[in-house]
């Protein structure tokens, strides 16, 4: 694999956690795609970042949608090195009151976008025969989660499952995947709410490291499984969370 000047596609990276991986990731001077249902802010992500990078407008739920973000990817870098799965949604509606509509479509953005982002992203990889590394963003509520969380911890226990199927079959071709799971992070959309005096608290009560994971805390995750030194690193899920999940159940 490339040492230096990887072309990484990050879904759903205009902001948030995605966002940060990527800025992880053009710290080392990747050339970064970044690819979000929301082309403008895709585009103004990848100006802000300091190296070679594009926003490219992509649903990950619809396969077309996929394969004509990885066409450009191609078309553009003439190869893919690194895919990180981070784009998903969570409606945060109780159980019973959810809609067949609702349960499925974060199926299909969460579970089956990661599964067609990976696919179409393998063949290019296994098609350069350099191998790859890709990395899926599930979430600790693979193991816990809560009446208002259910679809959405279906869908990432889903793709912690789907990674570790994806890498059994892509080993072969010198690509690994794995997975980051993370705790309570920080971002635009949770400042608000973590950073009353109260739920401060709580961060320091339930999480070891005593306070709250930052995007740039799970960029730096994925830096390293899609390093030459994690090479003999696949089919793990790495938890980013402070401890809280290994002391908090």
């Amino acid at each position: 694999m490339q040492s230096t000047a990887r072309v990484v596609v990050v879904t759903g990276a205009a902001r948030g956690i995605g966002y940060g991986i990527a800025e992880c990731f053009a710290a080392r001077k990747d050339r970064i795609v970044i690819a979000d249902l929301d082309l403008a802010a895709a585009e103004a992500a990848a100006a802000k970042l300091d190296t070679e990078a594009v926003g490219l407008a992509c649903n990950v739920a619809d396969r077309a949608s996929v394969q004509a973000m990885i066409e450009a990817v191609v078309a553009r870098f003439g190869r893919i090195d690194v895919l990180v799965n981070n784009a998903g949604i969570c409606p945060f509606i109780e159980v019973m009151k959810m809609s067949p509509e609702v349960w499925q479509k974060t199926l299909d953005v969460n579970l089956t976008g990661a599964f067609h982002c990976t696919q179409l992203a393998a063949e290019k990889m296994i098609a350069q025969g350099t191998g790859g590394r890709v990395v899926f963003i599930t979430s600790l509520a693979e193991n816990v989660t809560g009446p208002a969380q259910v679809d959405y911890g279906a869908s990432k226990a889903g793709m912690r499952m789907t990674m570790v199927g994806f890498a059994t079959a892509l080993g072969k071709h010198g690509i690994t995947c794995n997975a980051i799971a993370p705790g309570m992070i920080l971002t635009d959309m949770t400042r608000f709410h973590w950073e009353k005096p109260e739920n401060a608290a709580f961060l320091r009560t339930r999480v070891p490291v005593g306070r709250i994971g930052t995007p740039t805390d799970i960029g730096n995750a994925a830096v390293f499984l899609a390093s030459p030194e994690a090479a003999y690193i696949s089919g793990v899920t790495l938890r980013v969370d402070g401890g809280h999940q290994a002391c908090c159940v």
